[in-house]
């Protein structure tokens, strides 16, 4: 709410129209996306003021307008997409990008799991970081990490918890037609951006991404 009161000032102040909505829950950014762009075919800005789950959420609402342009105010205790494909530092900085219709196309992942289909901008992992996301989006403890603007520390302190618990798995890993089989695998991310997991670096190494 402290970033879209600061941003909701900057935008009356230039007498930018808007139209706000609130989530109420897990999936009503989605449903809101659908609602809204099935209801226009001209280019409409959807900004999220969140974190990397409610972009999550806008992009698989998105899937199908073509007219839909999404960007983000980072709220949220990741922030991925507004550090690695955003790239900007400020709420300032984030809503003159937007009216200065400074958008570009970027590619869209999707992937499948127990029959459903499913998109990704940032990134999709298996393994350890799946289970740490999954913890930490259930832990009590996130909304005041968030609350003390120390969101990605969160993701730190299970990381510690789940080294000393988690039990590398065998995968089979298929690129461009090529098997891999992978052993001892603690996990396998498919980025769209360099970070992940709140901040961590991706890094290059050969043919291979691994973390830093």
């Amino acid at each position: 709410m402290k970033v879209w009161k600061k941003a909701e000032k900057m935008l009356q102040s230039k007498a930018v129209p808007y139209e706000v909505f609130f989530t109420r829950e897990k999936g009503h950014a989605l449903r809101l996306m659908k609602e809204i762009l099935s209801g226009t075919k001209h280019d409409t800005r959807m900004i999220a003021v969140g974190g990397d789950g409610t972009i999550n959420e806008m992009i698989n609402g998105a899937i199908g307008f073509p007219h839909a342009i999404i960007g983000s105010l980072a709220a949220g205790s990741g922030n991925d997409y507004v550090r690695g494909i955003q790239k900007t530092e400020s709420v300032e900085e984030a809503l003159s990008l937007f009216q200065d219709n400074a958008f570009s196309a970027i590619d869209i992942g999707q992937f499948e799991t127990n029959g459903k289909m499913g998109y990704f901008v940032n990134s999709l992992g298996m393994g350890i970081d799946a289970e740490i996301s999954d913890e930490a989006e259930r832990s009590p403890m996130k909304k005041w990490f968030n609350f003390v603007r120390a969101g990605k520390l969160i993701y730190l302190f299970i990381f510690i918890k789940k080294i000393v618990t988690y039990k590398p798995s065998c995968m089979e890993l298929i690129i461009d037609g090529d098997r891999h089989l992978l052993k001892k695998v603690w996990f396998i991310v498919i980025a769209n951006q360099s970070y992940f997991g709140g901040g961590m670096k991706i890094y290059r190494c050969r043919s291979w991404m691994m973390a830093g």
